[in-house]
């Protein structure tokens, strides 16, 4: 069909692409989806070569799982979850100890005080930077910061209280047993997907569209753009004319924020920590010491994963994959003893931001911009689209939020093209 006319072309194959397609099919639509990876799924992949395991590079938990509609997916595709209220620490390691129960409870009071005193501004309507919410001289202040910057892909002076504020949770993060990536295969299985297509431009001066690729041009009505925010604001796809003013400033503005991952194969279990914990560092002893936190022993699996965010994930990608493993590698000594090293397998690491096809993890906007995600969502042209975590405006950087807002655009553009039936029937 690359060729030929189709109502809508999809560029993405990611869960808010696929979502898309999907909905283009129910509505008796004619669609071409494209993926410039030689995968579908996105920043939602499992990889089970790497270490011989399935582990997710990308996405991983099922937020707010008891009203995420791929919960009810993974239900219906046999994906196993397992339900928990929160992947709080549970484990904290200081540097020369682990933390006590009143230490630990001493640290889940001030990061709830911590994320309170942000909503609340964002509930004033005061769209500043989080680190405005935040009190330096706390002793859980790197820790805090760590978990802002994991979440947001920002550290905390670039995070808008008023976007995270309109981020609605209901504390429930189901992680998946055979990983979110391949739930995310499972469901758009059945997607006809050209892969290793890459979008170069986008013509949206005529009637419809023409999409530039290097297997040839895609002609249609409409387009619906999943691509990160990161991708489009550096100009990887070309759109003649170009984007309106105020739509180039919102992408811009809502950054595709770094967020990467250090994961461990070891032969046998080192830690003694029951399966699925969550164990947080921060080392007491060198203030200068980044604070990280880790998977350790998913689901049985002989593994611990690092999670790196903001700034500080940003700094270790551009130092390389090594420096990143390194810094990892070393808070697990603190914690679990160098004898550990001795019965490591594997080790490997995520690179979002170097990603060409990402160029970062997920959206955050920045302080100023807390309403730019409604901007992201308009139409351009009445035929281009754009769909993605970055433009839901309340499940932003999850994989629910993009997969929710590629059917959202199908429906808009349905409307255009046609009208959308109550039933989900295209009426001309």
């Amino acid at each position: 069909m690359m060729a030929g006319d189709a109502d809508i072309a999809i560029i993405g194959a990611g869960a808010a692409g696929l979502a898309a397609a999907k909905r283009a099919r129910e509505l008796g639509l004619a669609f071409v989806l494209i993926e410039a990876k030689s995968r579908i799924g996105g920043r939602t992949h499992t990889d089970t070569a790497s270490l011989g395991v399935a582990w997710d590079r990308g996405a991983h938990w099922l937020h707010s799982a008891s009203v995420n509609p791929l919960t009810r997916i993974a239900d219906e595709l046999g994906h196993p979850y397992l339900m928990r209220q929160s992947f709080r620490t549970r484990h904290l390691h200081l540097g020369m100890r682990w933390a006590d129960g009143r230490e630990c409870d001493d640290y889940a009071c001030a990061i709830d005080a911590a994320f309170g005193a942000a909503d609340a501004l964002g509930a004033e309507g005061r769209d500043v930077p989080v680190a405005a919410a935040l009190d330096r001289g706390s002793r859980w202040y790197r820790l805090i910061e760590h978990v802002d910057e994991a979440i947001s892909g920002l550290p905390p002076e670039e995070i808008s209280t008023l976007d995270l504020w309109h981020y609605e949770d209901t504390g429930e993060n189901w992680p998946l047993v055979r990983g979110y990536g391949a739930l995310i295969e499972a469901y758009g299985a059945d997607i006809p997907v050209s892969l290793e297509t890459v979008a170069t431009s986008i013509d949206w001066s005529g009637q419809g569209v023409a999409i530039e690729t290097p297997k040839g041009t895609i002609r249609a009505r409409s387009a619906i753009v999943t691509v990160s925010t990161n991708v489009l604001a550096h100009g990887l796809i070309r759109f003649r004319p170009g984007l309106p003013a105020r739509l180039q400033g919102a992408l811009e503005n809502v950054r595709t924020g770094a967020a990467n991952k250090v994961a461990f194969k070891f032969s046998r279990d080192v830690f003694g920590l029951p399966d699925t914990s969550h164990a947080s560092f921060m080392d007491e002893r060198a203030p200068s010491r980044h604070a990280l936190s880790f998977q350790i022993r998913p689901f049985g699996a002989e593994l611990a994963i690092a999670y790196l965010g903001g700034r500080f994930a940003a700094e270790m990608e551009a130092a390389g994959e090594a420096a990143m493993i390194e810094t990892a590698r070393d808070a697990l000594v603190t914690m679990f003893g160098a004898s550990i090293l001795a019965h490591l397998e594997k080790v490997v690491a995520t690179a979002w931001s170097s990603d060409p096809h990402t160029l970062g993890a997920y959206s955050c906007a920045l302080p100023g911009h807390g309403d730019d995600r409604r901007i992201l969502a308009e139409p351009v042209g009445g035929r281009v689209f754009l769909a993605g975590e970055a433009v839901h405006p309340r499940w932003f950087s999850t994989v629910q939020g993009a997969f929710l807002s590629g059917i959202e655009a199908v429906e808009r553009a349905a409307a255009v093209i046609g009208h959308c039936s109550p039933g989900g029937a295209l009426t001309e």
